[in-house]
């Protein structure tokens, strides 16, 4: 217990830590969660058109916001975004996702190097952008703030993931440079939930953790797993007082 409440405070402080040396504003949650995204029109590494909802089906689209000519902070998000789903081990079968480069001046041939630097298969996880114009629609759409910065030549931006439900709305804000597994895992579940009812052990695993807006991550519900744990107790005890009284009953018999 002291060491999960240890990690939640040192998460609280690294949130703040970063709120404030950031110039940057979180996502207003409140406002911007259950929303739909704008439906723009992206394009590939190959160089094809199409509609951002073309890309969501039956289940959740995760859009890791980075610029393909970052030279800092992106290929640190990559990396992070990278480890946590070869942690969930479900790209493709439970969600697909794209990294989408906010920066109009990327064309395919960037977003290929982009999408052979990180081993994506251009397909499960691809790199897209778009116009300059559609590029502010989706930005605005899911509250993503950025700015450039022409003593740099760089954009300055924060590092987050949006989970989108298989019908385009926004889910849940992943805030960091390394994604808990755990948090994108519970996010994914939550999102599926739009089209599917989750099975029997994942429902239980989602029910188990809530939600925290002030760390924005999950934490463990544990009045809950508490008060389960006692009735599938008195749910035994029950059980096994009725069949011994039913053992006993046949014996005298």
């Amino acid at each position: 217990m002291i060491k999960f409440v240890h990690k939640n405070f040192k998460a609280l402080w690294i949130l703040i830590a970063w709120s404030t040396l950031s110039s940057f504003t979180f996502p207003n949650e409140k406002k911007f969660l259950a929303q739909k995204v704008a439906n723009i029109e992206v394009f590939d590494a190959q160089g094809n058109k199409f509609p951002l909802y073309s890309l969501i089906g039956n289940k959740p689209l995760i859009i890791s916001p980075v610029y393909t000519k970052c030279r800092s902070l992106c290929g640190v998000i990559s990396n992070g975004v990278q480890n946590a789903i070869n942690g969930i081990g479900s790209l493709g079968k439970d969600f697909n996702i794209v990294s989408f480069s906010f920066d109009s001046s990327d064309n395919k041939d960037d977003l290929a190097a982009y999408q052979t630097r990180w081993d994506m298969d251009g397909v499960k996880w691809r790199t897209l952008s778009a116009s300059q114009e559609e590029i502010q629609r989706l930005m605005n759409s899911i509250d993503f703030h950025y700015e450039y910065n022409p003593e740099t030549k760089e954009f300055n931006h924060p590092s987050i993931l949006v989970v989108l439900t298989p019908s385009g709305k926004i889910s849940r804000y992943i805030y960091g440079i390394n994604p808990s597994k755990r948090d994108l895992e519970l996010s994914l579940i939550e999102a599926s939930a739009e089209k599917t009812r989750p099975g029997l052990i994942k429902g239980f695993y989602l029910r188990c953790f809530g939600y925290d807006p002030i760390t924005k991550t999950y934490k463990m519900d544990w009045r809950f797993i508490i008060s389960t744990t006692a009735g599938l107790l008195i749910i035994g005890i029950v059980t096994g007082i009725f069949l011994k009284s039913f053992i006993l009953t046949k014996e005298e018999e």
